[in-house]
């Protein structure tokens, strides 16, 4: 490979969201479900499953529509889900919401 095909292609590679953190975020999810589901000291294997669910389905849904999201989105949302922890189903929701609002914001206006 010449030098300049080695360095354009370094600089490309660079260029890649997993080199900006754009990369979706890896969360411990069974432990965070372990947690929930033993909330009030007993644990529920109905809750864990059903926890378990509901995160591998909003992860499958960030996986596809992650590299579309605005970066001052996933920053905003990823403290959001972080907190505690982390959390596929909160992420995910979050963005719903952000993009509701910004599609809410462009009509609203304050009446007096």
């Amino acid at each position: 490979m010449s030098r300049f095909a080695f360095i354009a292609t370094a600089g490309l590679l660079a260029l890649t969201p997993a080199a900006f953190g754009e990369s979706l975020p890896r969360y411990d999810v069974e432990t965070e479900c372990k947690k929930i589901a033993s909330f009030g000291g007993t644990f529920s294997n109905m809750t864990y499953v059903g926890c378990l669910d509901l995160e591998q389905s909003s992860y499958d849904g960030l996986k596809r529509r992650w590299p579309s999201v605005p970066h001052e989105m996933k920053a905003e949302c990823r403290t959001i889900a972080e907190f505690g922890g982390g959390s596929y189903l909160t992420l995910s929701g979050c963005l719903d919401m952000e993009e509701a609002a910004a599609r809410d914001a462009s009509s609203k206006s304050f009446q007096y």
